[in-house]
């Protein structure tokens, strides 16, 4: 009862502290690209009943497996257009991609607190609280695939913990979880997470498979199921578009055209606050030979590596698919922070880089204060009294871990730092996403308030590619428009055309003189400063309504 009370009280823990890093103002931050992707292809699904085929901006989205979609329709169905509701489902789902997490890392080492150790730094990583606050395919392959591992774990190594192992339930919900990862995002969970995971496992922890070859091979057929049964429809019913998909999934490996192999290299710095203890626990040497759980860091450190390399091979990269290396990431770095709560006689090194990690945290954490007051309290970001109560408990925050790197306790530390992300998630996202936000931005969709404006078509220039963003802000679909065919033009007629340039540049003479034109405004769609190297041109547009020439009346 107490082994059954602990894990339970630990799990509570964890759920409260998952609440704060994904649900709690969860509308702070502004929509991203992926995210558009994602709602803009579910409203196509509601208003053609495209289920089996979605579409993106009326464009086939076959290429992208259907599952974010489909649950983002159903939740604009019961509750449209509310964003908060949209991304309680991938904070649910983050939430389960934590839990399976804290499973697998109680797998790789059973010693009372590790595994819970673990999750703080997981749940203490950046970009894990970012994906999960997001609308995208991304949350749902990392969680299901992560619940894949975690009951592959426990078909190959219950028999280790328990008396009665119950290979043929945890083979069924592998399948079922691998499945809907691959419904979720294709081959990216498989390739980045399930590969890089099964090398470490079979290296380092050696399962004995004696009586699981069949409910191993139950739960590949079972993932086959899962997924197959979409792709055996497309294949059915629109071979020709799968053909195309595959040409251009296939385009950047033969291509020629990628990003160098160590594009990568400052993978650590993903880490966030952990950075310090990240890039010291890549000292495979040093720690292999200090650390009392051997077995566990040098499985996170071979699958960290495994992720690396796979990414790294990938033609095309971006710096977000780095999300995949924080569960092997975090488990090594609880390795080493494990080391330091045994207290164990350290050297040197050691000893300063103890020192170094607790103080400069504190240090960066007591400059917090002022910077609020200097940024956000007089830029009117943040209100007075949320200021106040905010820097007083920075203050404590950053008091308290000094004090504790002071007295060599690096738990202490452990706990400032989910302190202080539980007052930054609670009390400052609402500014910070006000603060990253670009100040001159203006969305498109404001002329959905004129009614006029609200039911006329809106077309692009066919020669640019129109951003997810715009189609997301507009809350309807932006057509191409050949804008030198004179005829589609009037056709098309009356309208809004977006275009980046200025009409005369846009349309020739003749063209223009065949209409009334009236200009609405340019509109800045960035949702990052243009001090950011993120910020994108293409999303600064004017916008313009084109009507007919009303006929002369005698």
């Amino acid at each position: 009862m107490e082994v059954v009370r602990k894990i339970r009280s630990e799990t509570l823990l964890i759920i409260v502290l998952c609440l704060a890093a994904f649900f709690v103002n969860n509308s702070a931050l502004t929509t991203d690209a992926e995210e558009a992707k994602t709602i803009v292809t579910a409203r196509d699904i509601l208003a053609k009943g495209n289920w089996m085929a979605p579409t993106m901006n009326g464009e086939s989205r076959l290429a992208t497996p259907p599952l974010a979609a489909w649950v983002a329709a159903l939740v604009d169905r019961a509750y449209p257009d509310n964003i908060s509701v949209q991304r309680a489902v991938p904070a649910l789902l983050a939430t389960l991609w934590t839990l399976f997490f804290f499973g697998v890392a109680r797998y790789m080492e059973r010693r009372r607190g590790f595994a819970e150790l673990a999750t703080f730094v997981f749940l203490t990583c950046y970009n894990v609280i970012y994906v999960g606050r997001m609308v995208s395919r991304d949350i749902y392959c990392f969680a299901f695939m992560m619940g894949g591992i975690y009951f592959l774990m426990r078909l190959c190594f219950d028999e280790r913990y328990y008396a009665r192992p119950h290979r043929w339930r945890w083979a069924w919900l592998a399948g079922i979880m691998m499945g809907l990862a691959f419904l979720a995002n294709g081959l990216v969970a498989f390739y980045s997470m399930l590969l890089p995971f099964a090398i470490t496992t079979i290296a380092l922890k050696r399962p004995d498979m004696e009586g699981k070859w069949r409910p191993l091979i139950l739960s590949g057929v079972v993932a086959l199921v899962t997924f197959g049964w979409w792709y055996v429809h497309l294949f059915a019913n629109h071979p020709e578009a799968i053909t195309e998909v595959l040409r251009a999934e296939l385009a950047p490996w033969v291509s020629g055209k990628a990003r160098p192999w160590y594009y990568y290299w400052r993978f650590f710095s993903e880490m966030g606050v952990w950075g310090i203890l990240a890039l010291a626990a890549l000292a495979v040497p040093y720690w292999s030979k200090r650390v009392s759980t051997k077995r566990p860091y040098l499985m996170a450190v071979l699958w960290l590596a495994c992720a690396l390399l796979l990414l790294s091979l990938m033609p095309e990269k971006s710096m977000d698919e780095l999300v995949v290396m924080t569960p092997p990431y975090a488990i090594a770095v609880a390795c080493v922070i494990y080391y330091f709560i045994e207290k164990r006689k350290a050297d040197g090194w050691a000893k300063v880089l103890f020192s170094f990690n607790g103080y400069f945290i504190a240090l960066l954490i007591l400059i917090l204060p002022l910077f609020i007051h200097v940024r956000m309290t007089d830029w009117k970001i943040i209100d007075f009294g949320t200021a106040v109560c905010t820097n007083v408990l920075l203050v404590a925050v950053g008091v308290y871990i000094a004090v504790s790197t002071s007295r060599k306790e690096m738990l202490g530390v452990v706990r400032g730092i989910v302190a202080l992300f539980i007052v930054a998630e609670c009390l400052l996202l609402p500014s910070i996403g006000e603060l990253v936000t670009n100040s001159h931005q203006r969305n498109i969709g404001v002329i959905n308030s004129y009614p006029d404006l609200a039911r006329m078509p809106i077309y692009h220039s066919s020669k640019e590619d129109v951003r997810m963003e715009l189609v997301y802000q507009a809350k309807r679909p932006i057509l191409p428009l050949d804008l030198t065919d004179r005829q589609a033009v009037l056709k098309a007629l009356p309208c809004i055309l977006i275009t980046q340039e200025g009409l005369s540049d846009e349309l020739d003479g003749s063209i223009l003189e065949s209409m009334d034109t009236l200009r609405i405004g340019i509109f800045d769609s960035n949702r990052l400063p243009r001090s950011s190297r993120h910020y994108r041109r293409e999303l600064v547009n004017q916008l313009s309504v084109l009507k007919p020439v009303p006929k002369e009346t005698n």
